[in-house]
């Protein structure tokens, strides 16, 4: 992974420094494409915002070597369509976990809905771990959505690329009655070592699946 020398020290912003380390740098990209209503939308920040104030994730972050991770979210929708929602923020303990689940809780849509761009999200997050200014022991994208990429993207070269870097994918598809994209997550999303999908049934199965799903990324040993 690259590192930039640019960095911030307010409300959580990662400080660039040689000398510091987290166990894990995670993107998670959340998908916003016109299939995800606003109520669809506020079901996946509340449920983000929820699983990281949950005390098991303090518990996880705190077993690791540096104890900390770096936590960015991106949000969605076509090919051309990414927004950088909640910039890196480092986690260390619950009054960090606490502040993001805030951020991220009070979050606008901020993006136009559309078509689903599943490749160029991918690769787009793989840029932003590239450009997380401190070293992490682990690299992470974590997707999560409804649909297949029907922009004209190729998910499994995106995943490719990405695996090629270091990074390992995992997948949280929103089933609602067709199993079809929980094959496709698995054929076609994830990829890299420990790489898993954590399938929430309906919309409203979100929240205890992104736990479930944070609780694996932060907590899993290093192959």
């Amino acid at each position: 992974m690259s590192s930039f020398e640019n960095g911030a020290s307010a409300g959580g912003v990662l400080v660039a420094d040689a000398g510091f380390a987290v166990d894990l740098g995670l993107v998670l990209a959340v998908d916003c494409s016109s299939s995800i209503d606003a109520g669809d939308f506020q079901i996946q920040m509340h449920g983000i915002a929820a699983a990281l104030r949950h005390p098991d994730v303090a518990k996880a972050i705190a077993a690791g070597e540096h104890q900390r991770i770096a936590l960015s979210l991106v949000l969605w929708s076509n090919a051309r369509v990414q927004s950088i929602a909640l910039p890196w923020r480092l986690l260390a303990n619950s009054v960090d976990l606490a502040i993001a689940a805030g951020q991220v809780e009070a979050l606008p849509r901020g993006v136009p809905g559309g078509g689903t761009g599943l490749a160029a999200a991918i690769a787009f997050s793989e840029a932003l771990l590239g450009a997380l200014p401190i070293p992490a022991k682990r690299y992470t994208i974590d997707v999560s959505g409804d649909g297949e990429d029907n922009e004209g993207g190729n998910a499994g070269a995106a995943r490719d690329r990405a695996v090629a870097r270091g990074i390992t994918i995992n997948g949280l598809p929103i089933i609602d009655g067709s199993s079809s994209i929980a094959r496709y997550y698995s054929g076609q999303v994830i990829g890299g070592p420990g790489a898993f999908i954590e399938q929430a049934e309906t919309i409203m199965s979100f929240r205890e699946t992104i736990l479930r799903k944070l609780l694996r990324e932060i907590g899993r040993p290093v192959s």
